[in-house]
């Protein structure tokens, strides 16, 4: 028992960074880091969140192992709970604006899904990693759902009634409350409604693609440019402006429409074609980047691609990875 709890807290320790590493970052344009504020979400708001969340991963990984010993079933994931008690908790900790309601999304997931893989498996192996989480991901429940619709109320994350209404789905819109009727009602487990967003959402999209991205192109790039160079600043930054250049950030999309998204993935890839930051000449242009996305109102804020991004990196960090 004392064993699980060690993995387990480990693991917890390992999303804790995800968070932090992701925010510290830099140069990673269009969003916060060390060097950059949004007037109501600040640098060290986002340092709070990643240290707050430690208890609830702690409790999601002893989950996991529970589900990958047998002794709890995959509808007990509770990921929904623990995404909503992940965000109470960064709450309680600073007075800024949503911090990590994407980054927990994504992580609750993985982190349930390494419980699983070290309960049965004492090394690393991404595609069980994988393979874990999928399953809990296709296993969530109704109160999953409930329990996400709060977590994202809690977060006050914005622009979404509009998408809501904009796709057609104001049955099911996170900012009525009504919604929680229709989704008990209907039976309307969290995996349907990241069915039914993905097509607009992007961490939506990473949960039905089954973290496509994530293992695919985040955390291959960190490993990459990480074994060359044995930086990872470096190693971060470069996956994030691999994301963006590949994949048209939705939150920009929300705000700007697809086309603006679009046009801001093609000045990340300009950024990679001259080195990304492996190079004094891609660095500048990724600073000169940064500096164009900023705005008064945050619009071309890439905050998916930075959820996105710290997913990576704890995929990366469960790999072993280390600064």
């Amino acid at each position: 028992m004392k064993t699980i709890i060690r993995d387990a807290e480990e693991i917890a320790k390992k999303a804790q960074l995800a968070s932090i590493y992701e925010v510290c970052s830099y140069p990673k344009p269009g969003t916060v880091h060390r060097f950059f504020d949004f007037k109501d979400t600040k640098f060290e708001h986002f340092i709070a969140s990643g240290v707050a969340v430690g208890s609830v991963m702690r409790r999601a990984a002893l989950r996991g192992f529970r589900i990958g010993l047998g002794e709890a079933s995959l509808r007990e994931a509770e990921v929904g709970k623990h995404i909503r008690d992940c965000v109470v908790e960064s709450r309680r900790w600073h007075f800024g604006g949503n911090t990590n309601l994407g980054i927990v999304t994504l992580l609750v997931p993985i982190v349930v899904g390494a419980g699983m893989l070290k309960a049965k498996h004492k090394k690393f192996n991404p595609k069980i990693l994988r393979r874990n989480i999928v399953r809990v991901l296709r296993s969530t429940t109704v109160k999953d759902t409930i329990n996400f619709y709060e977590a994202i109320r809690l977060a006050e994350a914005g622009g979404l009634e509009k998408a809501f209404k904009e796709k057609k789905l104001k049955d099911l819109d996170v900012t009525c409350k009504e919604s929680l009727k229709n989704i008990v009602k209907k039976k309307v487990r969290l995996y349907n409604v990241m069915v039914l967003c993905s097509g607009w959402d992007g961490i939506c999209k990473e949960w039905v693609t089954g973290m496509h991205i994530t293992f695919k192109v985040g955390y291959p790039t960190i490993k990459k440019v990480y074994l060359e160079t044995k930086d990872l600043n470096k190693a971060i930054t470069q996956c994030f402006l691999t994301i963006l250049a590949k994949n048209p950030d939705s939150l920009i999309a929300r705000k700007n429409g697809w086309e603006k998204a679009k046009e801001v993935s093609e000045k990340a890839k300009k950024v990679l074609d001259a080195g990304g930051t492996l190079t004094v000449e891609g660095i500048k242009k990724a600073e000169a980047l940064d500096l164009e996305l900023r705005t008064p109102d945050n619009r071309l804020n890439p905050g998916t691609t930075a959820d996105l991004t710290a997913s990576s990196i704890m995929v990366s960090l469960l790999d072993e990875i280390k600064p």
